[in-house]
């Protein structure tokens, strides 16, 4: 017997607030190619980066139609020619899962290649490309989601101190509670102004910044000479910009991180390795929210998009 495959399929990209795009359809179950393995997977986060490409397409780099899903866990079904690591049966995850192909992690059946089941870890992928020394800032916007919680409590334990941005005056104490040294409201702030206080005029070392746009320039000028500001999601989906001063004659540096291009590296097994000790020590955990049921994939967008949710929002089934 053939099992269900149902998947969440894109015919096109779109900004929709009715998310009229996003559709539940039953597909075939895929056909596994050289190297790769069928993973049934059944929990899947819903992450503001999968909003961007149910948008964007990321710009062109996605085909159509296309089924988004950047993380999730499952279970190895079978595994196709010259696959042999995994037995059948066995949980495992995947970074990056194949959406860039079209075939991201929001089916119920997805081919993998062997060679990229493992965890998701772009918290620390940030922080290791950032290299801040032991005792210096880093400045990080949308500090309330799930990833800025877990920069905080990672960059604690390499002795790296966080600013953190957030928008809500509740979101400050919420913050301070769970070991943030530094939280400023941009509602009511200066962030330059701030971090320049915090910090007794050096600046922070570097930035990371979910939002992009408008929020770009203070980000960039709330940083030192020749710091890095890094840019890995896009809430704000107008462009990122930056003084003249700030290029020129301050040397800083705007770039940007995915996962899914910084993981191929050569370092790609001691990440691994790293990752997965940090999660058994619990200094990196996981804060989940509510799950949602895979016809209920445009609630779960929307609980996503919802500002002050502060937990994975997961989709199921």
């Amino acid at each position: 017997m053939v099992p269900s495959n149902k998947i969440v399929k894109l015919d096109e990209f779109s900004m929709k607030d009715d998310l009229s795009h996003v559709q539940v359809v039953e597909a075939p179950v895929p056909e596994l190619k050289q190297g790769e393995v069928l993973v049934n997977a059944y929990l899947r986060p819903v992450n503001p980066t999968d909003v961007i490409l149910i948008r964007t397409g990321w710009g062109g780099l996605v085909p159509l139609p296309s089924t988004p899903g950047s993380e999730g866990v499952g279970k190895v079904v079978k595994n196709g020619p010259g696959a042999s690591k995994f037995k059948e049966g066995q949980r495992v995850a995947a970074a990056p899962w194949p959406q860039f192909q079209g075939r991201g992690s929001w089916a119920q059946y997805v081919a993998v290649p062997e060679k990229d089941l493992i965890n998701p870890m772009t918290v620390y992928g940030m922080l290791r490309e950032q290299n801040i020394p032991k005792g210096e800032f880093l400045l990080q916007t949308a500090a309330t989601s799930v990833l800025g919680r877990q920069m905080i409590s990672l960059a604690k334990h390499y002795g790296v101190q966080t600013i953190n941005v957030v928008r809500r005056k509740e979101a400050v104490d919420e913050l301070k509670s769970i070991g943030a040294e530094h939280v400023i409201n941009s509602e009511t702030e200066d962030i330059q102004k701030r971090v320049k206080e915090i910090t007794g005029g050096k600046m922070a070392y570097g930035a990371i910044d979910a939002i992009g746009g408008k929020m770009s320039p203070k980000v960039v000028a709330s940083i030192r000479k020749s710091g890095t500001y890094m840019l890995y999601g896009a809430l704000d989906p107008s462009s990122v910009s930056a003084s003249n001063s700030d290029l020129l004659a301050n040397t800083k540096v705007l770039t940007g991180f995915l996962i899914y291009d910084w993981i191929e590296k050569p370092h790609k097994q001691e990440v691994i390795k790293e990752v997965l000790s940090l999660l058994e020590k619990k200094i990196l955990e996981p804060n989940s929210g509510r799950s949602y049921k895979f016809e209920e994939v445009k609630e779960a967008i929307n609980e996503c998009n919802r500002a002050g949710r502060g937990a994975k929002v997961f989709l199921e089934g």
